[in-house]
């Protein structure tokens, strides 16, 4: 499952929210409108300076997790993605 660490009103986040849509992917959005102390919080525990902040977890634990990046990684790993290219 997809993780969108975005603010609402962030256009890179709308369109990362509207692309795993558009190609069946599931994804939670984490809303960082309402804390800039976390926000700083969760750009330096993913290595990441902007948002949308994307990460792909792959098992149970929330530990096991790869960072995809911002919008424009996460576009470029979906048209690389075999999943998605078998079903369009």
């Amino acid at each position: 499952m997809y993780m969108i660490y975005g603010i609402t009103d962030c256009p890179s986040c709308l369109y990362a929210q509207a692309m795993l849509m558009d190609k069946g992917k599931e994804y939670t959005f984490v809303s960082m409108d309402f804390s800039p102390s976390y926000r700083e919080k969760i750009k330096r525990d993913f290595g990441w300076e902007t948002f949308p902040i994307i990460a792909l977890h792959r098992g149970e634990s929330l530990n096991d997790f790869t960072v995809i990046g911002g919008f424009t990684e996460l576009r470029k790993s979906l048209l690389w993605d075999p999943m998605v290219s078998q079903s369009t």
